[in-house]
């Protein structure tokens, strides 16, 4: 797989600012109030922890393509 764009889908949940995304991949996730997707970020040099964070996001929120 290769991740091409990563976003914060808030249609059904919202963040809840767990930083557990960025806790997983800092260089990609910050979180304030809510996460927040880093610009410019080489996505496959991070795809393994963008996946982590996607699998253990518990709102589910994070959308990648």
């Amino acid at each position: 797989m290769s991740i091409k764009r990563v976003w914060r889908g808030d249609s059904v949940n919202t963040c809840v600012a767990c930083k557990i995304c960025q806790s997983f991949a800092p260089r990609v996730f910050k979180v304030f109030d809510k996460m927040i997707v880093m610009p410019n970020v080489d996505y496959i040099k991070y795809e393994n922890e963008i996946l982590e964070a996607v699998e253990s996001c518990p709102t589910g929120i994070i959308k990648i393509d």
